[in-house]
């Protein structure tokens, strides 16, 4: 008996992990708003990227008492973030934000948690 009920309240678990939450959130704000439901637009889920999100390059500096010889070097922190433009690209506000949020989705990653690195921006 104490096996049996083991059984169901580690399936109801299982559930609850595999419940998925976006849905009714969206549909409770769309009640929410119903009042200007013709002046708003709601669109769910919406896929950002359409492969896997990678960085460039992520220099980690190893000691911080290290004096890097080298003109970029020399500014850089414990963790150092790279977004290769090819030259006919430009750099502008649009490619500033997506390589900050690198550096944010970064900080909230599992690697982050494997690696031991920081749990911010900058110091």
């Amino acid at each position: 008996m104490m096996i049996e009920s083991k059984l169901k309240k580690d399936n109801l678990m299982n559930d609850f992990k595999k419940t998925q939450w976006h849905p009714p959130f969206c549909s409770a704000v769309k009640l929410e708003l119903r009042a200007n439901k013709k002046s708003l637009k709601f669109e769910s889920e919406i896929v950002l990227n359409t492969k896997p999100i990678q960085l460039d390059l992520l220099v980690i500096k190893k000691l911080e008492s290290s004096t890097i010889q080298n003109e970029i070097g020399k500014i850089f922190r414990e963790y150092n973030i790279f977004e290769y433009k090819s030259p006919e690209d430009t750099m502008n506000v649009d490619a500033y934000f997506k390589t900050l949020s690198y550096a944010c989705l970064l900080i909230v990653s599992p690697i982050r948690m494997i690696k031991k690195m920081p749990t911010r921006l900058y110091d």
